[in-house]
């Protein structure tokens, strides 16, 4: 068993790609977003759009994610297809169930209308 080494003791330092005691320079990652050329700019551009499209996507998907969890939670006895439009429903003493029927042909509470599609997942639709 080798001789222990005290803390904050590197075997190696002049290998050592960043720093490995306290006493070493700092050593810091260039910021692009600061530059204040024109690449500089750009940069910071794109990585606001990007930032902004994969925001919204992650709101779309929690959004999908939801909707299809309340329409499979919901009562049903028939076999969906792909492609056609449900309607779901909320009953006082049932809670929720889907159905074909539609809004204008029945009085009871329409809580919204969901899409069955391919990857098995119910998209509401818009009114």
């Amino acid at each position: 068993m080798g001789k222990k080494k005290p803390d904050m003791v590197v075997e190696q330092p002049q290998i050592m790609e960043y720093p490995t005691n306290v006493g070493a320079p700092a050593f810091f990652i260039p910021d692009v977003l600061k530059h204040k050329n024109e690449k500089g700019v750009n940069a910071a551009n794109y990585f606001n759009v990007k930032f902004e499209e994969l925001k919204n996507e992650y709101i779309k998907l929690i959004k999908l994610a939801n909707d299809t969890d309340k329409v499979y939670n919901a009562k049903y006895n028939f076999v969906p297809c792909v492609g056609k439009v449900y309607h779901l429903y909320k009953s006082s003493h049932e809670g929720f169930f889907l159905s074909i029927i539609s809004p204008n042909e029945w009085e009871m509470k329409h809580e919204g209308s969901y899409k069955y599609t391919s990857h098995n997942t119910w998209e509401k639709q818009d009114e």
